[in-house]
């Protein structure tokens, strides 16, 4: 937990780093681009419903613990059918992949 070894006023070491304009402020900047997109994709892939708010939610304050089940599960349910993952609910029932019609 970053308030255990960063102290109470963590929110200033990572703005601190973010500003550093060093190699931390890459990783730091290019590790929240990941969660804002990873996050924008599981509440489109979701339809923009509460549930996909709260997983959107809980995949950024969360991040792999919840992100790594999350597509586990999601490749489970679709079967591993990639436009079926990929897409979620805005794929249609009936459009079968390439792969499982040959």
């Amino acid at each position: 937990m970053s308030s255990v070894s960063q102290g109470i006023n963590w929110p200033a070491v990572a703005l601190n780093d973010l500003t550093a304009l060093n190699w931390r402020s890459q990783f730091d900047t290019d590790f929240l681009v990941y969660l804002a997109l990873g996050a924008t994709w599981i509440t489109w892939r979701e339809g923009f419903t509460i549930k996909g708010h709260c997983f959107a939610f809980l995949s950024v304050f969360l991040g792999g613990m919840f992100s790594f089940p999350y597509l586990l599960l999601a490749t489970y349910r679709t079967k591993g059918d990639p436009k079926m993952l990929l897409l979620g609910v805005h794929a249609s029932p009936t459009t079968e992949s390439k792969s499982s019609v040959e």
